[in-house]
């Protein structure tokens, strides 16, 4: 039995939390793009749903300017760490969903629809996800592009994963536009609340990034930590995940919940939201 009827899978692709430890490597010791979008945001960056899901929690030794911790968030908060040796775009997002199989690569998408379930992508045109070709895709060019499709699955009541990228953070930070990315930021967590609000009781969110586009560096990406947050209107109980040391650690979470945690890369996490 599944423990997760639906789950929706919101990458915040561009947003980073700091250096990652191998930063050094990728020239990107000192980025740090949410804290440098914080600090440099005309007044107080409010994200009042993303910082009652947890986000200002998981970095409670830095803390971010305007996203202070909350007492009692109501999700499930950690962070990511890209364990692949590349840093290209989409090094982080095959990494999540991608995992070694008895003979050849295997990809999560593919996986959850030879089992019955539905796969619904929605992106910018990126060849990995065009290739996904046993899901159904969207290609969208903007974040509210992105939630709409979102917005549509929670109409559908098939059981299955929702993947949805959200483009504008990229852009913003390949074009170096603290402001931008702000925006973008805000106006998501509008929507994220509303999207939240929506959800179903054997409903699960994750809220993650497969990449980080610090706009005050020169170099992207930047090689970062990624943000973790986990939310289900049937989980009151939260806590703190940790530091994940693999992007997989979402794909195998998502396996897990749909019986087929013999498909892995990564250690799933379903068990710690689900006790």
């Amino acid at each position: 039995m599944v423990a997760f009827h639906r789950i929706f899978v919101i990458d915040f692709a561009g947003l980073g939390l700091g250096e990652a430890p191998d930063a050094n490597r990728f020239q990107s010791v000192g980025a740090d793009t949410l804290g440098h979008v914080a600090v440099s945001w005309t007044g107080k960056l409010n994200l009042p749903t993303l910082q009652r899901l947890g986000l200002g929690n998981i970095r409670v030794d830095h803390p971010l300017a305007g996203i202070a911790p909350v007492d009692h968030p109501v999700g499930f908060f950690g962070r990511l760490h890209v364990q692949a040796q590349g840093n290209r775009r989409a090094t982080g997002l095959r990494e999540m969903w991608d995992y070694q199989g008895a003979n050849s690569t295997q990809t999560v998408f593919a996986t959850l629809p030879a089992a019955g379930y539905t796969v619904t992508l929605a992106g910018p045109f990126q060849s990995y996800l065009q290739t996904q070709s046993v899901a159904q895709r969207h290609q969208v060019g903007s974040n509210q592009d992105a939630f709409r499709v979102l917005f549509e699955q929670l109409n559908q009541k098939a059981s299955g994963l929702t993947y949805a990228m959200l483009p504008d953070f990229r852009f913003a930070g390949e074009q170096q536009d603290n402001q931008a990315f702000g925006e973008a930021l805000v106006a998501a967590d509008k929507y994220l609340a509303q999207f939240q609000h929506d959800l179903e009781a054997n409903d699960l969110l994750l809220i993650t990034a497969t990449h980080a586009d610090d706009p005050a560096s020169d170099v992207t990406p930047t090689r970062e930590y990624l943000p973790l947050l986990a939310y289900s209107p049937s989980r009151p109980s939260v806590h703190a995940l940790g530091i994940r040391r693999t992007l997989a650690d979402v794909g195998a979470t998502v396996l897990e919940n749909f019986g087929l945690a013999s498909h892995t890369a990564g250690h799933s996490f379903l068990n710690e939201i689900t006790q």
